[in-house]
């Protein structure tokens, strides 16, 4: 990607996240970003692409991030760890930070379907890679590594604060480590 590119879609990030979807425009992305608008339609023909373009730039980022922890970590329940600060409690904390998070959410599931299932496909291979890599695991797992990624991206739903969804992801982990042992 680009630097430019990159450029537009954290700035389109942080306008999506200040305004919600709905209430963003092109405009408001060109001008967050400091280029032109017609340089923004040159990149994106409109505002449904430039917010599948972010949701996939998040997804990447995340899965690197993920990655690159993981290689200074030996243990399974520390991979598991490490995966839930970077992700759903950082997800987490991203999304309440948002004025207009019902907007946002809202929009990104309409708009960005195919990209969200992508996403999970991306995660659940990752997780059976480490099942295998990192455990003795010798049941279905594709199952558990989809049961891990949705439990934990799905444990963020309904919570008015940070410690309900600690709480629910360090329930996760137990369980996923009784599964493993």
């Amino acid at each position: 990607m680009t630097e430019k590119n990159s450029q537009i879609l954290d700035a389109a990030q942080s306008v999506f996240a200040r305004y919600g979807v709905s209430k963003t425009t092109m405009n408001d992305i060109a001008r967050e970003a400091g280029i032109a608008r017609q340089t923004l339609y040159n990149k994106y023909p409109g505002k449904s692409e430039v917010l599948r373009a972010c949701v996939r730039q998040y997804a990447d980022t995340s899965l690197r991030q993920v990655q690159e922890a993981w290689k200074s970590q030996p243990t399974f329940a520390g991979q598991l760890d490490q995966f839930f600060a970077l992700c759903p409690l950082a997800w987490f904390d991203t999304i309440k930070s948002a004025p207009e998070v019902a907007d946002l959410l809202d929009g990104v599931n309409a708009v960005a379907a195919e990209e969200l299932n992508e996403m999970r496909i991306k995660w659940e291979e990752l997780w059976s890679q480490q099942i295998r890599s990192a455990t003795s695991y010798s049941g279905d797992i594709p199952a558990l590594a989809a049961f891990i990624y949705s439990t934990a991206v799905n444990a963020k739903y309904n919570l008015s604060n940070r410690e309900e969804l600690a709480s629910r992801l360090s329930v996760l982990r137990r369980a996923v480590l009784a599964l493993v042992a």
